[in-house]
């Protein structure tokens, strides 16, 4: 009877993250394939639809920004999407790569 290490867990669920985009993921690149690609709009769709919650910094920028622009980053590292224009941090654009 062999026996299932933490660490072969914790290999086993990133191996699993990896092969498996999430639901946010998909539905961020489902927006991207629709012509939204600015940052800010993707988060307000995603908000609408209720995949992210509509807490909001004193910016008034939503909170989950950062984790939307790091999934759109990550895209960009994958070569899927390209980052087209920082708008001195206000936003961000990008758009898929055909």
């Amino acid at each position: 009877m062999s026996q299932i290490s933490f660490e072969d867990l914790l290999t086993e669920e990133k191996s699993i993250k990896a092969t498996s985009p999430s639901r946010l993921y998909k539905s961020i690149l489902e927006l991207l394939e629709s012509d939204i690609t600015s940052a800010l709009e993707i988060c307000e769709c995603l908000i609408q639809t209720g995949l992210l919650s509509n807490e909001r910094f004193s910016s008034n920028k939503p909170k989950e920004y950062p984790e939307v622009c790091l999934i759109l980053d990550e895209m960009v590292h994958q070569g899927r999407v390209e980052l087209v224009e920082d708008k001195q941090k206000s936003d961000r654009i990008y758009r898929l790569k055909y």
